[in-house]
């Protein structure tokens, strides 16, 4: 029995696909490893909601999973929940096809259709994205359902992700997403009605994180209308409670209250709804009743902990009867006696803050907001606005006690000594009889712990008698707790609950503080203040007491009074304590730095208070004591600041127009513009660059002393001038006569490389950096994307070069990419796509690719790097055998971007961003220094045949090189793979290259397949070494005139032009669409139409057929076959079309479609088929043909095998449009 259990278990691999298999894997993933997943993911959830408090001063969320903290505190559970669904998924996914049958039912077929055979394989998804979603890792968890959402859209698990996603968006606070999902629900037929409960909670939640709670009652019902635990119908009803109460539907609000109550929540749950049912006043409510109730439930002794709450009750009721002292008095209980509830801290304190703050009571109103920012963090209701009046608040009472402080300080200074030191001695005489008064104090308190031992002691209660540990005593757990409260008061278990202020405490460990600690012996020794308040020197420490201190204080009064003035009219609009303020300090300090600004916000505030005299006396003092002044200007104008703005837009219109001029050479123009410029009093930035434009114009109707002399007035009048390098190095070449006219300075200085601006010149950078000159910064060479990954990993690389492979196809339709793989070292794998034309083609490459989350969905989970690199540099990193060091340049030079942590922002499409790159290379543009200008037109020094016989070319920097045994192994290259084409290979010398050229290729389209097959077959290349070279293709001609003088790098510019761009496929379709010009005038009226002369019938009527043409090897012909027939389940329902495949010459299989009634049905077949990944995706980077055709020239290509003329009737006869 035992080894049939073992026989039938290692038979039921997920490679198999019968009854049995389907059974086993079912059954396993449901009772073993689904099972233990999901009491994971429920122990975290019971966790998380015996860990968190609820805030019951606000209205609860609907989740407790969404309060601040929770992601880390059932972590652990949740990382095993993850493992678990990956674990299932990993080996219990049954994706194998059931076997082919020859009679296929409706039930076959059905069955056959499926992409996933293990029903529990989208639960484990589902489960995945919530352990995510509880770790608030919203990008994964979203991954999970929107996976199961693409695949499982007719299964129930649809929509359990649908509603999880709405949770995502919401977390997120992405509304307008959420909104979209419920309106698919909502407008959904086949929603699961046992998902009811769960969708009224997602849409609750959604509208109570916006506060919209009118909408939010209706989904809280619906959801309390399905059966809940009573826990959860607690919450609920609470929740209900608190939103009927906000929406003022009182009556509403105390029957949920108390509906609460009775529902046998937890105490603290069940003593808050009936604070607040007593707190929720109704129209007919008996207020003495409430409140005689509320003092009952204070003398309560299981209420004492929250007395503080029954306080806040009793203030709000005071408030209700217009008793604000009452009101005020009951709020400060509510604050002193808050100990262990934050919540009810942080509201009684910001309540009575904002009542004094109302009141102007800025002092006291400062001191209870710094209670509550001590309780409160981000996550509180409108923090930021608490904040933000919190400093505003700070600031202000700052400079108020400044003004009281250095007054006090000021008078008690300009005392006689002998009042001086009487004062001083009645402090002294205060302080020490407080300190008397605490000493009595102590010495009661040291009588009533002996009173307290001796008690113990009578009781039993002593150590020596104690048999059993302290705390398993209840009566020295008692005495213990009343003497802690005796000694510290009431305080919260928590951390550093003997500090006060415990924001202050530092989170560095001790050796890190200590490390940062000053070095005492290299302080400057402050002298020691005094702290003993009955030390005669602890009163006269800072006094003023020179006519230097005396000034120091009195700018300390004048720049606290003038910064209170502002604070009063800017923070609160409190324009007669503003008004007192600055008066204030003109009567103080009638001439200081502040009188011109104060006399501005004097006759502001005045006029908006509609005092026109007081303000007509300011306007007029700053009129004529400051008459040159902004201010004045615009008292005398109030159009003074338009004009002014008017005036820098003519300046900065007409530098562009000087910089444009000498852009252009017209250094005489662009001079005199400067000129003009000039005298408009330009801001201090520009004038540096209009004296050089204007010393340039002045020079060309110079001399060269002339201009030598203007070159040093300027470089003496602006010495840090931006352009300073250019001036100095023109000046340069006039002292050694390089330059005999001002003519050839022009032609020579300013349209190409005799003289550059050194600002722009392409640094050497490798000369002394980090790496020691191994990496090049040289932005024009090819550049190719690359994907490092670990070896070992499980990654399905097939896929993932389909999937970067489909990226590229949608995004770059005139680019050929060739994708490769690689390995590194023994550790390390490369993915790398071929080729980009720069370094700029590749950051936009690289910054749109990685946004694209689907492109990496086969490295989810595993560690990877990706980075783009020219091919020097990529040559450093294989001979480096590791990626560390170049990621480190690239870092530094390319983009902050390495891994998986890419942005979630989409960037415009790649094509957009590229022809943006384009235009801004073609429109050049002043940016805060000066540039060169390259000549428009440059002569064609290559021609453009794409279909002319071409060459590919590997243009080897050795003159040295041995290419024999490369010329072998190409050649054998050639016979394998291109052996119908009769390629030969041979060798070229030119100058420092040796040349390996193989030819002839047909045409460039040929040329550049050729190309693509070479490259990624790296053995051909293992010769070269770390030798440099270049390979291309090219024609005939343009090989002709490389050899005769033309350098490779000239043409490898043209090759990246032309070439790598893809405009040869485009000028090819262009030529190929054309007529020969000798039949132009016969065929005028068919000059666009593609023409087709060949054996095949231009007749595209009748049936057709879909082919598909490709290597026999390489391909598993029974799954493609399996991926074709679902395809058609789909395409074709009825069961009309037919399947066949046969041998096409010696190496190729072709597969056939029938029958279509129409070439424009097989075209919409085929447009389809593409896009299934099912059938192409296996296909990889094989060479392969797809295309449609009739069934006459179907019997003559299977009798002909001639494909090539085939394939040119295609183009003319079926993609003409």
């Amino acid at each position: 029995m035992l080894f049939t259990l073992f026989l039938l278990a290692g038979g039921c691999s997920t490679e198999k696909n019968t009854a049995v298999t389907r059974a086993y894997h079912n059954v396993t993933s449901r009772y073993n490893i689904y099972f233990n997943g999901k009491e994971s993911l429920f122990a975290g959830l019971e966790r998380i909601d015996q860990s968190v408090d609820d805030d019951f001063t606000q209205i609860l969320p609907v989740y407790k999973s969404s309060m601040g903290g929770t992601e880390r505190i059932a972590s652990a559970e949740m990382d095993n929940a993850i493992l678990k669904a990956s674990k299932l998924i990993k080996i219990h996914s049954i994706t194998k096809k059931p076997k082919r049958r020859k009679n296929r039912t409706a039930a076959y077929k059905n069955l056959a259709s499926k992409d996933e055979y293990n029903v529990w394989v989208d639960d484990s998804y589902i489960l995945m994205g919530k352990a995510y979603f509880y770790q608030k890792k919203f990008p994964q968890a979203m991954e999970n359902f929107n996976y199961v959402i693409r695949k499982y859209g007719d299964q129930p698990s649809h929509y359990e992700a649908l509603i999880w996603l709405i949770r995502c968006y919401s977390e997120q606070e992405r509304y307008s997403e959420a909104m979209e999902v419920i309106k698919e629900i909502d407008g959904s037929m086949d929603f699961p009605q046992k998902l009811d409960q769960d969708f009224s909670l997602a849409v609750a939640d959604f509208h109570l994180k916006q506060k919209e709670y009118e909408e939010a009652i209706p989904a809280l019902t619906s959801a309390l209308n399905e059966p809940l635990k009573k826990r959860e119908k607690a919450r609920y009803n609470y929740i209900l409670a608190q939103l009927y109460k906000e929406t003022g539907n009182n009556a509403m609000a105390i029957e949920k209250f108390m509906k609460v109550a009775k529902l046998n929540p937890s105490y603290i749950m069940a003593f808050n709804a009936r604070i607040n049912a007593a707190g929720v006043f109704t129209e007919d409510e008996d207020l003495e009743k409430v409140s005689k109730l509320l003092h009952k439930m204070l003398r309560d002794e299981k209420n004492v902990e929250f007395r503080d709450q029954i306080y806040f009750a009793l203030a709000k009721i005071d408030s209700r009867n217009g008793d604000m002292d009452a009101a005020v008095g009951n709020y400060r209980k509510s604050a002193a006696t808050s100990v262990s509830n934050d919540y009810q801290r942080a509201l009684s304190c910001l309540t009575l803050a904002d009542i004094y703050f109302n009141e102007q009571n800025y002092r006291d109103s400062r001191a209870y907001y710094d209670s509550a920012m001590f309780v409160i963090d981000e996550t509180y209701p409108d923090y930021k606005l608490i904040a933000e009046r919190h400093k505003s608040l700070t600031m202000l009472t700052d400079n108020l006690l400044m003004v009281e402080r250095e007054d006090s300080l000021q008078t008690l200074a300009l005392m006689s000594e002998g009042d001086r030191n009487a004062k001083i001695a009645e402090w002294i005489k205060e302080e020490r009889d407080a300190e008397l008064r605490r000493k009595q104090l102590e010495n009661q308190e040291k009588m009533d712990q002996s009173f307290n031992r001796m008690n113990q002691s009578r009781l039993g209660l002593s150590q020596s008698q104690s048999s059993g540990w302290y705390f398993y005593n209840p009566s020295t757990v008692t005495l213990g707790k009343a003497e802690f409260e005796r000694e510290w008061g009431k305080r919260k278990l928590e951390d550093n609950w003997r500090r006060k202020n415990k924001s202050i405490v530092s989170d560095l460990p001790a050796d890190e503080l200590a490390e940062e600690a000053p070095d005492s012996t290299q302080m400057v020794a402050a002298a020691p203040r005094v702290s003993d308040k009955m030390n005669r020197d602890y009163y006269l420490q800072d006094l003023p007491l020179t006519e230097e201190a005396m000034r120091a204080s009195n700018i300390r009064i004048r720049d606290a009074l003038f910064n209170a003035g502002r604070i009063f009219k800017q923070d609160y609009q409190n324009y007669p304590m503003a008004i007192d303020e600055y008066e204030e300090l003109l009567n103080r300090y009638d001439d200081n730095i502040y009188q011109l600004t104060t006399y501005f916000e004097l006759w502001d505030l005045y006029g908006k208070m509609g005092n026109r005299s007081k303000a007509d006396y300011y306007k007029n003092l700053i009129i004529a004591g400051y008459p040159s002044s902004k201010y004045a200007q615009y008292l005398v104008n109030p159009n003074y600041f338009i004009e002014l703005e008017a005036h820098n837009d003519s300046i900065n219109r007409l530098y562009q127009q000087a910089f444009n001029l000498y852009q252009a050479g017209q250094y005489t123009q662009a001079g005199q513009v400067a000129s003009q410029v000039k005298t408009m009093a330009p801001d201090s930035m520009l004038v540096p660059k209009i004296a050089f434009i204007e010393t340039i114009g002045q020079g060309e109707s110079s001399d060269f002393n002339r201009f030598g002399q203007l070159l040093d007035q300027y470089l003496t009048s602006y010495p840090k001038s931006p352009v300073k390098p250019v001036a100095e190095r023109i000046r340069k070449l006039i002292q050694d006569s390089t330059l005999v006219d001002y003519q050839k300075l022009v032609a020579s200085g300013y349209l190409n490389n005799e003289i550059v601006n050194d600002e722009l010149l392409a640094e050497d950078k490798s000369v002394q950096d980090e790496f020691n000159g191994k990496f090049s910064y040289d932005e024009e060479l090819i550049h190719y994307f690359v994907i490092a990954f670990d070896r070992s990993a499980d990654v399905d690389i097939n896929r993932l070069k389909f999937d970067i492979a489909n990226y590229n196809i949608d995004h770059y339709m005139k680019t050929d990419f060739d994708i490769e793989t690689e390995f590194l070292n023994a550790n390390t794998t490369l993915l790398t796509v071929r080729s980009l034309q720069n370094k700029e083609q590749a950051l936009i490459y690289f910054r749109s690719i990685i946004r694209r989350r689907d492109v990496y969905e086969q490295l989810k989970g595993v560690e990877y790097v990706n980075f783009v690199t020219s091919t020097y540099n990529y040559r450093e990193l294989k001979a480096d055998h590791n990626t560390a060091d170049y990621l480190k340049f690239f870092l530094k030079n390319y983009s902050r971007f390495i891994g998986g942590d890419f942005p979630e922002d989409e960037l415009p499409e790649p094509e957009e961003l590229m022809s943006k790159a384009m235009e801004e290379d073609l429109n050049l543009e002043e940016r805060g220094s000066f540039v060169l200008v390259k000549p428009d037109a440059r002569e064609e020094l290559f021609s453009r045949k794409p279909d002319a016989p071409h060459n590919f070319v590997i243009a080897v920097k050795d003159a040295k090189f041995n290419s024999r045994n490369m010329i072998g192994q190409f050649s054998a290259f050639n016979r394998d793979e291109f052996a119908d084409q009769k390629l030969k290979v041979q060798a070229k010398a030119f100058g420092e290259y040796q040349l390996i050229v193989v030819s002839p290729l047909s045409s460039a389209a040929l040329a550049m397949s050729y190309f693509r097959r070479v490259i990624v077959n790296r053995s051909l290349f293992d010769d070269l070494g770390e030798r440099s070279y270049r390979n291309f293709i090219i024609t005939d001609e343009n090989l002709d005139k490389v050899m005769k003088g033309q350098s490779v790098n000239d043409y490898m510019d043209f090759y990246r032009e032309y070439y790598i761009s893809g405009q040869y496929a485009t000028a090819q379709a262009e030529s190929t669409a054309q007529p020969p010009s000798s039949r132009v005038e016969t065929v005028v009226e068919t000059s666009e139409e593609p023409v087709y002369n060949g054996k095949f019938s231009s007749d595209t009527k009748g049936n057709h057929s879909f082919v598909l043409l490709l290597p026999k090897k390489g391909v598993d012909q029974e799954k493609l076959l399996d991926a074709i027939e679902n395809h058609n389940t789909l395409a074709d329902p009825g069961g009309k079309l037919k399947i066949e495949s046969r041998n096409f010459g010696d190496s190729q299989l072709l597969i056939r479609v029938s029958d279509f009634g129409g070439k424009n049905t097989a075209m919409d077949y085929l447009k389809g088929l593409v896009r299934d990944q099912q059938v192409y995706g296996p296909l990889g980077e094989l060479e392969y043909r797809n295309f449609i055709i009739s069934k006459n020239n179907f019997e003559l290509l299977n009798t002909d095998s001639d494909l090539q003329d085939y394939l040119k009737l295609y183009k003319a006869a079926y993609l003409k449009n």
